[in-house]
């Protein structure tokens, strides 16, 4: 295959509420072209009561309550600081919320509402920051917890589905499908992508983007070898993809491009990496500035595994001993980087 690639709850800040939906009188939002707008009637509205089912709460972290979904971090107001961090952090790093030629394809065509889908949105940011740029998009985010804002712009719904389900909307009604980091939440990523190209229109762009869950140095920096210069992280990285792994999460980041290639549902396949500095040792100052606060990330990222590692039978000692080690080599190995790995295609 030639791919492309330039390598180069507490729940929320706002507390529990009504799970944010457009009021169904706002007839600009129903779309005859979408045979389930989202104004829809079938859609109902999340009331106070119904908000502790979607989450369970265990030794002072709260996660999600679905019984179905492997995904194996918190979802509490700790988590989602780290996540909304993640996002500035990727962001900089990109100066931009997306990848491929997003303009081209929510350019306005008279008559028809241009429209994106979030897959596993979280706290909704991405789709929060899309929707003030493109206005007059309609965004619309999906995720099995309801950690987002209560208070939206009115070209932004976001409603509780999973994404590892068949999606309600019917054939060829979505522009753009963004997955972003969706690799510890989706276990058939083949499955997954299949759907999103069901409701992708022709020449309409998928989004892919996941970091990797390994030890990487920047070869113009040092070249590391990690299980010598980085143990303790090559360490966590391991035991972590093993315990993910025994939830059905394989470690399949860096074959979404082939997954994407060999549908036959997708051309224009395009695969990019970004590398993320760990720590200050960059030569510029706004490269320490971000390596600090990535570094500060992977330790928060690190901390809120410790859940799933004693659900994996690991002892309290073991687990701090772990994570510790992971967040004592991030902070003082120079020259390692994050990979943000970037995959874009356009319907056929």
């Amino acid at each position: 295959m030639a791919i492309p690639s330039n390598d180069n709850r507490n729940m929320g800040n706002d507390g529990p509420g009504r799970w944010p939906s457009h009021p169904s009188n706002n007839g600009s939002q129903d779309d005859p072209e979408d045979g389930l707008s989202d104004a829809s009637s079938a859609l109902t509205q999340l009331g106070n009561e119904e908000f502790p089912r979607h989450f369970s709460e265990r030794e002072g972290r709260l996660f999600h309550a679905h019984g179905g979904s492997p995904y194996p971090m918190p979802v509490d107001g700790g988590e989602q600081t780290r996540l909304n961090a993640l996002h500035h952090i990727l962001f900089e790093r990109l100066n931009s919320h997306y990848g491929g030629p997003v303009r081209d394809v929510l350019a306005g065509e008279p008559g028809r509402h241009r429209r994106v889908l979030d897959l596993c949105t979280g706290t909704g940011t991405w789709v929060m920051d899309m929707a003030s740029t493109f206005t007059n998009v309609r965004f619309s985010g999906i995720d099995i917890v309801p950690i987002v804002p209560r208070t939206t712009p009115r070209n932004i719904h976001f409603e509780i589905a999973d994404a590892t389900q068949p999606l309600r909307w019917p054939d060829g009604t979505m522009d753009f499908v963004h997955a972003r980091n969706v690799s510890m939440a989706v276990a058939d990523y083949r499955r997954t992508l299949s759907e999103a190209a069901r409701v992708l229109r022709r020449g309409g762009l998928f989004f892919s983007g996941e970091i990797l869950r390994k030890v990487t140095f920047d070869p113009n920096y040092f070249a590391g070898e990690p299980a010598v210069d980085a143990p303790r992280a090559e360490n966590f990285y391991r035991i972590i993809n093993r315990a993910l792994a025994f939830r059905g999460l394989t470690n399949y980041a860096e074959e979404i491009a082939e997954y994407v290639y060999t549908s036959g549902q997708f051309g224009s396949v395009r695969r990019e990496s970004y590398e993320i500095p760990i720590g200050e040792w960059s030569s510029s100052s706004s490269g320490r500035r971000l390596g600090a606060r990535y570094r500060d990330n992977l330790a928060m990222f690190a901390w809120n595994f410790a859940p799933m590692l004693k659900d994996a039978g690991h002892s309290d000692s073991f687990i701090e001993e772990i994570i510790q080690g992971f967040v004592d080599d991030m902070g003082t190995v120079r020259g390692m980087v994050g990979v943000y790995q970037t995959v874009w295609a356009r319907r056929c």
